[in-house]
């Protein structure tokens, strides 16, 4: 058995009409009154089939002991939430199995969480989930996409990704820059996201560092018309329309998004000059994908997702612009041996473009210095496999992907041409698995992973035309090549019914982008400068963690320790480099020789009523630079970007036949700019809420805010004293209607 995906409904109404669905979670369409069951296997559900098949007395039984179970304060939850109490993830082991059982820290955002929050995109949606921050504070609805790279834990001074982030298993960070466009995943399409925190390399390689992010779309069940529209404060606009169908053995998915925003203010009113103005952003975002389902053991599918944004990023001057078109094509394929094969191959293309500004002291005029393009190609693929062998579940398999990209500048001083700067090369890194997960008693689980990945980072050059003072004409930089191991070991113990015990170890790792090693890019009056000789991060460290349950009280605490050995750096530098202007300060990615990161997490939900839900999500992390020979003086400073404390508290009302509401509180403490730690940004809390109510069947109203306080924090800050602030007080309205 593969722990297929399965629900058991029952009709509340009459106690009959029970349906079961394989890897289907959505409410039956003949069952509109229907309670859902916890997840079950394939095989529980074949015998809840047979006997109700056998006896109608067991089948009314097995209805009433399921619809009390349903009803029950500890399994309190929506009609259409089926799998609130045991979410089935795929993300933890790259293997199907209940949340519950899985031996790592892991959250999991469900469909009703998305629709119910008042967040407008994935990120903020995600900023509940303890750990999780983008580079910035900043939403991605106006922030620069290279400040849009997400670290978990505290593990990520920079912009770059120091996680992994899937779309049913395909890698979604950016192949040139490792920052994440979060407008390709429209919140219409998504069915479920997890959140798997702590080093997962063991089995996904790079970018793995410091976890693992899986959204997984929504599968059609039958034919479907979704569409979702929502107008709010400064022009702000989403229309998303999602087309589903099936027929036959084909499973056709169709979404197009559109998002527009006037935005507003990123500077602080007391610095802003003539030449502020608001930031804004527009997005389109179209996702296909056709599924043939042969047979129950064997599918096929064919995906494909076009994205183009643009954006004013505070001034005339500074705008950016990003089109990328992909394609995946994957399947899965039952043994006669009860073993699994999946594999899937994918490819993209983009080009990225990007202006930046000199800016008056005063802010009352600015001169073009930096013209930025960027194209970029990469493709890549994985084949695995799996079986299980009595008491031990084994899979193996690899994955590889190569990235070719260059950065094409034309710079300018005081806004007049001066010179070409091109710079790039290629990269390959590939890796195969090998991991047990043992079961020897029900009530233990070990998990024991090992892999080895090959980094080559080739073909690397930079042209200058006409070369700046020291700077050769002509660069050719040496080609790199490292084999990377990593592992994992993890226990999960069962040790009473409503207590579980956690433990695992790991060592994961990611290699340096082709951004990092050749693009140097411009916040204002602050330049960093790229390093083509850069190493890849790695990390060792391990964790452990207890999960309580009592009756509608639910609560997790995990105690982290991570060692990162050569964390890369934005690092301020006391002598300028001739890629620094005058009147610049000059940093560049540095490779720090020891970071560490520890701290805890907890995680506590309370039902005390089927209607209501309270969540508290809390993270501490004490995040420094234990060792930096060649930067001596950043020796027990924080990291930059990261703060100590970060509280999250939901509270959740959901009768939908009157409403549904919440409202989420958010506290984001202290934290440095800078790896000096001389420029700090203070504390903030922002509340955000949502109101919606079913008119009918098929349509959906909702309200929407975000800062209902309207209160202004800070986000950034430059050496010569630019404050930038983060979202104001926004409301939106909106309509969701299904046929």
């Amino acid at each position: 058995m593969r722990g297929m995906r399965a629900s058991l409904w029952v009709d509340e109404r009459s106690g009959t009409d029970c349906t079961w669905r394989a890897d289907d979670t959505s409410r039956p369409s003949a069952c509109q009154d229907c309670a859902p069951c916890v997840a079950c296997s394939a095989d529980d559900a074949d015998d809840a089939l047979a006997a109700r098949a056998r006896s109608p007395v067991t089948r009314r039984l097995a209805a009433l002991l399921f619809g009390l179970v349903a009803a029950s304060p500890a399994a309190a939850q929506a009609p259409d939430d089926a799998t609130r109490l045991e979410p089935v993830v795929v993300t933890v082991t790259r293997m199907e199995q209940k949340a519950g059982d899985a031996p790592a820290s892991v959250t999991v955002l469900t469909r009703d969480d998305i629709q119910h929050s008042a967040s407008q995109t994935v990120d903020d949606l995600l900023r509940q989930v303890p750990g999780f921050s983008l580079f910035r504070r900043s939403s991605s609805l106006v922030t620069h996409p290279t400040t849009q790279g997400l670290s978990l834990r505290g593990i990520g001074p920079s912009g770059t990704s120091r996680a992994l982030v899937l779309v049913d298993g395909v890698p979604a960070n950016d192949p040139f820059g490792g920052w994440v466009y979060w407008g390709r995943m429209p919140m219409l399409g998504i069915d479920q996201i997890e959140v798997v925190r702590g080093g997962g390399s063991s089995v996904w390689g790079n970018y793995a560092l410091g976890g693992v992010v899986q959204v997984i779309s929504r599968r059609p069940t039958e034919r479907a018309v979704l569409f979702d529209a929502t107008y709010g404060t400064n022009e702000t606009m989403n229309f998303d329309l999602l087309l589903q169908d099936v027929e036959g053995p084909f499973r056709i998915s169709l979404e197009g998004n559109y998002f527009s925003t006037g935005g507003y203010d990123v500077v602080k009113k007391s610095r802003r000059g003539s030449i502020d103005i608001e930031a804004d952003s527009n997005h389109s975002t179209f996702n296909g994908r056709v599924e043939l389902v042969a047979t129950p053991e064997a599918a096929l599918f064919v995906s494909g997702s076009y994205f183009y944004e643009a954006r004013n990023n505070g001034t005339p001057l500074q705008i950016n612009h990003t089109g990328t078109g992909s394609g995946a094509i994957g399947g899965r394929l039952g043994t006669l041996d009860e073993g699994e094969w999946r594999f899937v191959a994918f490819a993209d293309t983009q080009e990225f473009r990007s202006t930046f500004s000199n800016q008056a002291a005063n802010r009352s005029s600015e001169t073009l210095a930096l013209d930025q393009r960027v194209p970029s190609t990469s493709a890549g693929g994985g084949l695995q496999w799996s079986h299980r062998f009595g008491t031990n579940l084994l899979s193996a398999g690899g994955d590889a992907r190569w990235v070719k990209g260059e950065t094409d500048e034309r710079v300018y001083n005081a806004g007049a041409f001066v010179r070409t700067r091109d710079a790039g090369g290629q990269q390959f890194i590939g890796g195969i698995f090998l991991q047990d997960v043992y079961t020897p008693i029900p009530a233990l689980e070990l998990v024991g992973g090992v892999r080895g990945d090959y980094w080559y980072s080739y073909d690397g050059t930079r042209h200058d035309t006409p070369p700046a003072a020291g700077v050769p004409a002509e660069q050719t930089f040496n080609d790199i090549e490292r084999v990377i191991p990593s592992g994992r070991v993890a226990a999960l113990y069962h040790a009473t019914p409503t207590t579980d015990l956690r433990a695992s170890a790991y060592q994961s790792f990611r290699v340096p982008t082709l951004n990092e090693q050749y693009r140097v890019f411009r916040v204002r009056s602050d330049v960093t400068v790229a390093n083509e000789s850069l190493r890849p991060e790695q990390l060792t460290g391990g964790e452990l963690g207890v999960q309580q349950r009592w009756g509608p009280f639910e609560g997790r605490i995990t105690g982290y320790w991570n060692d990162v050995h050569d964390l890369v750096a934005n690092v301020t530098l006391t002598s300028r480099l001739p890629d620094c202007p005058a009147g610049t300060t000059c940093r560049q990615r540095q490779n720090l020789d020891l970071a560490r990161i520890r701290g805890f997490e907890t995680e506590l939900e309370l039902r005390p009523a089927r209607d209501w839900r309270f969540l508290v999500s809390y993270l501490f992390v004490d995040a420094r630079v234990v060792n930096a020979p060649q930067q001596p003086g950043l020796e027990g400073n924080r990291l930059a970007q990261v703060p100590e404390n970060s509280v999250t508290a939901t509270v959740r009302f959901s009768r939908p036949s009157w409403f549904d509401a919440s409202v989420t509180a958010r506290y984001i403490g202290p934290q440095y700019e800078d790896d000096l730690n001389t420029l700090p940004l203070g504390g903030y809390f922002v509340m955000d809420a949502m109101v919606s109510r079913a008119i009918t069947r098929n349509v959906e109203l909702y309200v929407a805010a975000e800062n209902i306080f309207d209160r202004v924090y800070t986000t950034g800050r430059t050496t010569d004293g630019v404050i930038s602030i983060g979202e104001p007080f926004m409301v939106r309205g909106g309509v969701r209607l299904r046929f």
